[in-house]
């Protein structure tokens, strides 16, 4: 699934392992109760009667899960429901969530995956969501999730919804062509300058050799309100991620510090170079990684798992192509960098409109959905026909592909995945090799992984300025980049953005919260 990190970039905006016994799903799903919990709490009332259920969330596959597909039923049977799901496809999924916000029209679970949001947060203080934080300790798995997980979806101090849960170490970074690497003679890169000088190879000097100049060093995606799949460069100069970093013993927008510009020069010389993909600008996420898989484009910023992904397709062209993700690159001052990420890619609201009673059944169906069972029947599907077993990998069958299991990331574990240190290094079908790999860099990442000081810290005054500062920066980046403005121009949009009056409020009530957190 494309952890993106440009949801970890929205989410620094101020700001879920056993299988449920039969009696307590049916508890859960039947009326007002509790599961058994790490107290050993029980509820009394029973029903046979399957739970509806509405669901909204993302569709990161090429297909919605029809309602026929043999893994939901599964799901269904298992935890006596129906889930009635909308699919939202990933593009599109953002503005259709605001749009849904803004509505009301709320499913009984709704995935939002920027939980800072300015408006994810007005509607969560003012009681538009449940504040299940009272109820996590009734849910073993849930309340079995590392506390980090919880905290860094927490506003105010109050968990508004059920994190879907990621690891905190080796997540995102960036990929590149190892294989083009070796046959041009050049080691992995350490530095920004040598990233460079690597980039420039692969867009100048033939590395798939098929005669054409036909490549392009880096691809990726820009969003509205940030850098999207090029945030690794930004992060990698400002040795930090987020909207703010520590300068001194102060929080400072991380945007408007002379780090970023090193980082936007770098950008604009690869722009001006021809080593950036000229429509980096308005390219899609989907556009990008089909431009990396198709043999186009030589790196690309990205979660760690999809590395067998993209090495599977690009091997469709070339049979010794690798997809390569990076350790560490090194920041200006030598530091070796990588992004410490918050343990999870959004939550799942419940509306006050559903009563308590419901709503208690649904936490017992998410905890159920993150336990061992139901979330290898998400991430693998059924043994013997979406996945067989070799050499102790999990290999993914033609039929998972046709039940979306197989894809680019696989629907159903959009809702319902476990918690696991080394999720992000496997994917269907990898092999032993290359699992182990991604294990290694996982656990070097963790040594140094930096975390996103600003991650739940919440300013007033940014969710009502916040949204329409951040497009401006990143519309004023990318002018930049493309030689729209000058980095003279950089320069003063700066200066005059720092003595913005909303902007100096922002910075001291975001010191605030931090000193208060």
């Amino acid at each position: 699934m494309p952890t993106t990190k440009q949801t970890l970039y929205k989410n620094t905006a101020m700001t879920l392992v056993t299988l449920l016994s039969l009696t307590t799903v049916l508890a859960a799903c039947g009326t007002d109760s509790k599961t058994e919990g790490p107290s050993g709490t029980s509820a009394a009332a029973v029903s046979n009667e399957p739970m509806n259920v509405s669901i909204y969330t993302i569709q990161q596959g090429a297909q919605a899960v029809d309602p026929s597909n043999p893994i939901l039923q599964e799901i269904e049977k298992k935890t006596n429901t129906k889930l009635n799901i909308t699919w939202s496809p990933l593009n599109s999924f953002n503005e259709k969530t605001k749009v849904m916000l803004a509505s009301g029209d709320l499913a009984d679970m709704t995935l939002v995956t920027n939980i800072f949001d300015s408006q994810v947060i007005q509607l969560a203080t003012s009681g538009a969501f449940w504040d299940v934080t009272p109820y996590i300790k009734d849910y073993k798995t849930l309340s079995a999730l590392p506390n980090g997980v919880w905290d860094n979806a927490k506003i105010k101090g109050k968990n508004y919804g059920v994190p879907r849960p990621r690891p905190l170490d080796g997540s995102w970074g960036v990929h590149l062509r190892k294989d083009w690497l070796d046959k041009l003679g050049m080691k992995v890169p350490e530095t920004m300058d040598e990233m460079y000088e690597v980039l420039k190879a692969f867009t100048e000097k033939d590395p798939d050799g098929n005669g054409k100049a036909d490549t392009v060093g880096l691809t990726g995606q820009v969003e509205a309100d940030g850098m999207g799949l090029y945030t690794w460069v930004e992060d990698t100069f400002n040795g930090a991620f987020g909207i703010f970093k520590m300068v001194g013993d102060q929080l400072a927008f991380i945007a408007l510090e002379p780090s970023e510009r090193k980082a936007l020069e770098w950008l604009k010389k690869a722009y001006d170079e021809k080593v950036l993909t000229s429509d980096f600008a308005v390219i899609k996420m989907t556009q990008a990684r089909e431009q990396y898989m198709g043999g186009k484009a030589g790196a690309l910023g990205s979660a760690l798992n999809p590395q067998w992904l993209y090495t599977d397709a690009m091997r469709k062209i070339d049979p010794k192509a690798d997809s390569f993700p990076l350790t560490y690159l090194k920041t200006p001052d030598g530091k070796k960098y990588a992004g410490q990420d918050t343990g999870n890619f959004g939550m799942y609201v419940i509306p006050k409109t559903v009563p308590e009673a419901k709503m208690k059944r649904i936490l017992a169906l998410i905890d159920q959905g993150y336990n061992e069972e139901i979330s290898n029947l998400s991430l693998y599907g059924l043994p013997d026909t979406h996945y067989t077993v070799k050499d102790g990998m999990k290999v993914a069958t033609a039929q998972a592909k046709t039940d979306n299991v197989a894809d680019t990331s696989n629907n159903m574990a959009q809702i319902f995945q476990k918690f696991d240190k080394y999720q992000r290094a496997y994917y269907n079908g990898i092999p032993q090799d290359f699992y182990e790999r991604s294990k290694k860099i996982i656990d070097d990442r963790a040594a140094f992984s930096t975390p996103n000081v600003g991650n739940g810290l919440i300013s007033q005054t940014f969710l009502t300025n916040g949204p329409d500062l951040i497009k401006k920066i990143t519309d004023m980046k990318v002018k930049v980049i493309m030689g729209k403005e000058s980095l003279a121009a950089w320069d003063e949009f700066v200066a005059k953005t720092k003595a913005d009056p909303n902007v100096q409020k922002i910075v001291k009530e975001i010191n605030e919260a931090y000193k208060n957190k």
